[in-house]
């Protein structure tokens, strides 16, 4: 009987030693994965026509922003502290100290704010008349093309309704275009809604060549925590070319595609999409 009582304390030893294993594995592989598996978005900024370009002065350049259309950022998820397994198996792997806590993610300051790019460019955050803005601050005497770009994690997005549910958008946003849905579980878009929104060219770049601007914010929601159906992200779009300084307003698009598999190209068939680049190819084969 002694025997048989120290056999079965064995086998539940090995089985909780085990288990600790298989838990800290588990949860390791839910608090680390990447990016693309939880709420995520990426911005992305290109300002051509800027190269070779001499100016006197200070030269700015400032564009929408991720933030909601109330124009409040997007909120990064809380860093937690591991389970036991965790903590445990880490002491013992001899982790690095970074990793003894749960991943952290960074708010939109840390993301954006102040940062030194290519072409001798540095990132700000501005407070502008028409809203919160992303700025490119320069003194170089002969400017270079600007090529930014960004990922961030949140706690939440809607994908179905991202411009009325608190998604981030290229933000400033007015004059949103009249918004039908089609039922899909959750409603999303029927079509591609438009608003306006401003870019902003200081007043040494007068006289110049056309700017052309390329932005690109793209979200997806979790699908970890989604059904495949309900899997898939919108692209929030602008594209301009400017003639002109101080601010301009400009026109911005919204598609989405859910599911993934779907493939949904409507967004960059649109005619939006489509004036852009015909008029692109027809000044380059001018």
């Amino acid at each position: 009987m002694r025997k048989k009582n120290l056999l079965l304390l064995a086998i539940f030893t090995v089985l909780f030693v085990v288990g600790i294993f298989a838990h800290a594995i588990y949860m390791d592989a839910e608090d680390w994965r990447e990016p693309g598996r939880r709420y995520s978005c990426v911005y992305s900024v290109r300002v051509g026509g800027l190269s070779g370009r001499e100016v006197v002065g200070t030269t700015v350049i400032m564009v929408p922003i991720p933030a909601t259309k109330e124009g409040k950022f997007f909120t990064p998820p809380a860093q937690k502290d591991p389970y036991f397994s965790q903590r445990l198996i880490h002491e013992i792997l001899d982790w690095p100290e970074q990793h003894r806590k749960g991943p952290y993610f960074k708010n939109a300051t840390e993301v954006f704010d102040n940062k030194k790019i290519s072409g001798n460019w540095t990132t700000f955050i501005a407070e502008t008349d028409k809203g919160y803005m992303y700025g490119f601050r320069t003194n170089e005497t002969r400017l270079e093309d600007i090529s930014f770009g960004r990922e961030f994690v949140a706690d939440y997005f809607d994908i179905f309704d991202p411009i009325n549910n608190g998604s981030p958008v290229l933000y400033p946003v007015e004059n949103v275009s009249e918004i039908s849905v089609v039922p899909y579980g959750y409603a999303k878009y029927a079509s591609n809604p438009t608003y306006d929104t401003y870019v902003y060219l200081s007043d040494n770049l007068e006289g110049g060549e056309t700017v052309s601007f390329n932005i690109e914010l793209e979200a997806n929601n979790d699908p970890t925590e989604w059904p495949e159906e309900y899997c898939g992200y919108y692209t929030n779009l602008l594209l301009t070319k400017v003639n002109d300084t101080g601010y301009v307003k400009v026109r911005a698009i919204l598609g989405q595609v859910v599911p993934h598999r779907s493939n949904s190209a409507s967004l960059w068939s649109s005619q939006y999409v489509l004036d852009f680049y015909g008029e692109e190819t027809s000044d380059t084969e001018s």
